[in-house]
């Protein structure tokens, strides 16, 4: 299967971006055996959540390289995003752990009832013809069921918000450390949203396929030293704030 210019840089950089964030969440994740603080996990799973949507990409792109045939279509959507909930609620959870919200437990089930609703939906449109759930425009593009979006943004969304949250307890805390904690948490999320953002409005074109990625993978390893801020990047930055 040959691969144009933009299916190779699309590919390419979705499996960058799936590595480098699988193994920087998977550090996270490691804290917790250090910690015993589940909410330290949880985040740490979140973070590889949100390449749940590259992974299919990155898995086809190495079948393409390698036996010269992509991901069939059921496991690409099944891979990407049948355990999108999954991971939702335990992102969830693990914001919650941390942030003081009155209610909850009203949240945690809310979103389970959503969660709920979208396997149903996604399921009944699994069954039925692949088209329902998405066509594919490209190997790596993929025009999806607008239920399939709008769940997506819902999740993207509420990520967010739930990170704008996490930004906010750092940011009343006096400790230099937890403020240095927060700006590249929030310039994370920004990253982040950015990138999702350009993908989305920007056309494709070599160039703007590599700017996108690039900043999606910034995202990863900002929120990784935002959330356990490497000890020499600590004591750079705090010196340099101390000069100033």
């Amino acid at each position: 299967m040959q691969l144009s210019p933009i299916d190779f840089l699309q590919g390419f950089f979705s499996l960058l971006f799936v590595l480098i964030s699988v193994f920087l969440g998977l550090k996270i994740i490691s804290r917790y055996f250090k910690y015993k603080r589940r909410e330290i996990a949880l985040i740490g799973l979140a973070w590889i959540a949100i390449t749940s949507g590259y992974i299919p990409d990155a898995i086809s792109f190495l079948m393409i390289i390698f036996l010269n045939s992509p991901l069939s279509e059921s496991l690409y959507f099944i891979i990407g995003f049948a355990f999108i909930p999954f991971y939702f609620i335990c992102s969830l959870i693990g914001f919650l752990d941390v942030l003081h919200i009155n209610k909850k437990q009203f949240w945690i089930i809310f979103f389970i009832i959503l969660c709920i609703i979208y396997e149903i939906i996604f399921w009944y449109l699994f069954l039925s013809p692949t088209e329902t759930i998405g066509i594919f425009l490209a190997p790596f593009q993929v025009e999806f069921n607008p239920l399939i979006d709008l769940f997506l943004l819902i999740w993207i969304g509420t990520f967010f918000v739930l990170g704008m949250l996490f930004v906010r307890e750092t940011f009343r805390s006096e400790n230099p450390e937890m403020l240095l904690k927060g700006k590249f948490i929030l310039i994370a999320f920004l990253s982040f949203i950015i990138g999702q953002i350009m993908e989305i409005l920007i056309p494709l074109t070599p160039l703007t396929v590599v700017i996108t990625r690039l900043i999606l993978i910034s995202s990863s390893i900002e929120f990784y030293i935002g959330l356990i801020l490497p000890e020499k990047i600590k004591l750079f930055l705090l010196k340099e704030n101390e000069r100033q």
